[in-house]
């Protein structure tokens, strides 16, 4: 069993939200206020705390600011066996497979402080959710971003320690004493008080016992004196357990206090805290376990670590035997703005949220409590803030689930070695350049300062935009990966830049059939508006040296070829200026010059020459067309 969709209507950023879960681990990306953490809030909502401590309540407040919205629906979708189900056939669609659970907020009527929240299970048939017991199988754990994890241990670990030892004392994995007879909790108790008492008679423990029993003896004489003793509290699993403290140190070294370990490693034990109370006594069907944002105190290989570590803790919750009532299946949900921890997760497990521009509707077009209502658009400036209440949204959460786009197996192999040896962030950013090699991705970003002037809008597009050098010219997987819309239209890349070659100097082997599927690709995705392709007859080095940089490229040459560069530049440069460059490109093959470094020598020799880049002409227009204002419907 587990949550495998999401419908979101009216909530905070979310006006109208759709996405896909996936059974072990999902990872929600995406930028700045893109909505990560509404979602995350969102499941918070549709389903009750393990601990039952709810602190999350909706209100008025969390309505989207659209025009005429009185209300918000949450929506959740679990999917599972008919077995796993058979508790929430209240709630089951027709073919058994799923079930259902609406939660309907209504804003507060004037002069009231609370608003109204109501059920709905499967279909809606019935006005509230006939069975809420049923809900109460389904739980979450929420750890924020940036909690205190050594605080946390030391106060609050007392809970999560006793239902681990209770299960070690009663249970399938009950502890066996030396003698294979199982250990029970008075025979644990037994021995802890035994060992306290010997605490207790220490000669210093007495010693200040009789100090303190001598004033309060002279205090209380005369009244009712009073006998006093040092002990500790009266022995108890509960006691125990709250007396206990979580301790780490490097492997080999005896462990010490948690507050002397670093950050990253105290939250690591915090989580193998919980996931160990998880896995001790699961008592719900579906545990929903939410990690806001656990690059803000972990180093990148840590990351990676944590992500297939909780990827198998859910794998195998599934596959365990789990006597009693409970399913104890566990959901992992995961936001984060690290390349390094969503590249290592699966592109399939990967839901990208962005923002986007909020398109105006008219007061009657959205009741949230009839989804089936279709919203008309409006362009009337005077309508803007003249309802009630706070000022418009600007911009509402666009979601993407990667699941959902259909792509071919080969891409998706193809996507997921590229990103896990690359840790790029190619989905981070909704302004990405796709080039062919790392030559390319070098020289991009000084033409852009040669083309841009410093603190202009252009310049800041480029320095947010995401270099993708995917070594090598298949660009197809990458492109429909960027460029595939959902049912709804959204699109990860808003703004796609393509720059290729056309190789004309090898007859044999030229791009033309390439820049063809690209440019094919673009138009039957309805992407023309989403991205461009730019390319050179023949390769990029030529191109440099037409484009007025002869001194920077055969400086570069020469770093490679101290002797043979000169020979090179005699011959090209007793050509026709109209064959320079196709000769160019095949006498640089046959050099077998190394692109990477011709690019570091060439910005070497542009860095310390009299002359300044100039920017090849099909570049410079790639670069304009990036860097332009976005169109309402890509901002």
């Amino acid at each position: 069993m587990y949550l495998s969709g999401l419908d979101i209507t009216g909530f905070r950023s979310l006006a109208d939200v759709s996405i896909d879960l996936n059974r072990n681990v999902s990872v929600l990306i995406g930028e700045n206020n893109g909505g990560k953490s509404n979602i995350v809030d969102v499941l918070r909502l549709v389903t009750d705390p393990v601990d039952g401590r709810r602190n999350l309540y909706l209100s008025g407040e969390d309505i989207f600011r659209g025009l005429g919205q009185d209300g918000l629906v949450l929506r959740a979708t679990y999917t599972g066996s008919p077995e796993d189900l058979a508790p929430y056939q209240h709630a089951a669609n027709a073919d058994h497979d799923q079930v259902t659970y609406e939660l309907r907020f209504t804003r507060p009527a004037t002069g009231q402080v609370r608003g109204q929240v109501t059920w709905v299970a499967g279909n809606g048939a019935d006005p509230v959710d006939p069975a809420p017991r049923g809900r109460d199988r389904i739980r979450h754990i929420y750890l924020p971003p940036l909690r205190d994890a050594a605080h946390d241990l030391g106060s609050g670990a007392g809970g999560r320690i006793q239902t681990i030892l209770a299960t070690l004392l009663d249970g399938p994995d009950q502890v066996k004493g030396p003698t294979g007879r199982p250990i029970d909790e008075a025979e644990l108790l037994e021995f802890v008080r035994a060992q306290l008492d010997e605490v207790e008679a220490h000669p210093v423990i007495t010693a200040a016992t009789r100090r303190i029993q001598t004033r309060l003896s002279r205090l209380t004489q005369g009244a009712y004196e009073q006998d006093a003793g040092l002990g500790f509290p009266a022995t108890s699993l509960h006691a125990l357990a709250r007396g206990l403290r979580v301790r780490m140190a490097d492997a080999g070294l005896a462990p010490r206090d948690i507050a002397e370990s670093g950050m990253g490693y105290a939250n690591l034990l915090f989580i193998a805290t919980v996931l160990a109370q998880l896995d001790a006594a699961s008592e719900a069907d579906l545990t929903i376990l939410l990690v806001e944002e656990p690059e803000a105190h972990l180093h990148p290989p840590l990351q990676a670590l944590l992500l297939d570590y909780l990827r198998e803790a859910a794998a195998a919750s599934r596959t365990a035997p789990r006597p009693g009532r409970w399913l104890g299946h566990l959901q992992v949900v995961i936001t984060s703005h690290a390349p390094s921890l969503a590249t290592s997760a699966e592109v399939t497990d990967l839901v990208v949220l962005q923002r986007h521009a909020f398109a105006l509707v008219t007061p009657a077009a959205v009741d949230p409590l009839n989804p089936s209502t279709v919203a008309s658009t409006t362009d009337d400036p005077e309508t803007v803030g003249t309802t009630a209440g706070s000022a418009l949204a600007r911009f509402e959460t666009g979601a993407i689930t990667i699941a959902s786009l259909g792509l071919p197996d080969r891409d998706r192999r193809k996507l997921n070695r590229y990103l896990t040896a690359t840790r790029s962030a190619l989905l981070f950013s909704p302004r990405v350049v796709l080039v062919e090699g790392i030559g390319e991705a070098l020289l991009l970003p000084p033409m852009a300062e040669a083309t841009f002037p410093a603190g202009s809008l252009e310049r800041a597009r480029f320095v947010a935009t995401v270099l993708v050098p995917i070594d090598g010219v298949d660009f197809m997987p990458y492109l429909r990966l960027l460029l595939t819309p959902t049912g709804g239209g959204r699109r990860v890349g808003r703004r796609v830049l393509v720059i290729t070659d056309g190789d004309s100097q090898n007859p044999e082997r030229t791009g033309a059939a390439r820049i063809a599927e690209i440019t094919a690709l673009i138009t039957a995705s309805g992407a023309s508006e989403y991205a461009h392709l730019v390319s050179t007859p023949t390769t990029l080095e030529p191109e440099l040296l037409l484009a007025g940089n002869a001194d920077a490229v055969w400086k570069a040459w020469s770093a490679q070829q101290p002797n043979a560069w000169a020979t090179a530049k005699a011959e090209i440069e007793a050509l026709p200026t109209d064959d320079r460059a196709v000769a160019f490109a095949k006498r640089f093959k046959k050099a077998d010059l190394l692109k990477g470094d011709f690019a570091q020598d060439f910005l070497d020799a542009i860095d310390t020459g009299a002359t300044p880049l100039q920017v090849p002409p099909y570049l410079g227009e790639g670069l304009s067309w990036l860097t332009a204002p976005a169109s309402a419907e890509q901002a």
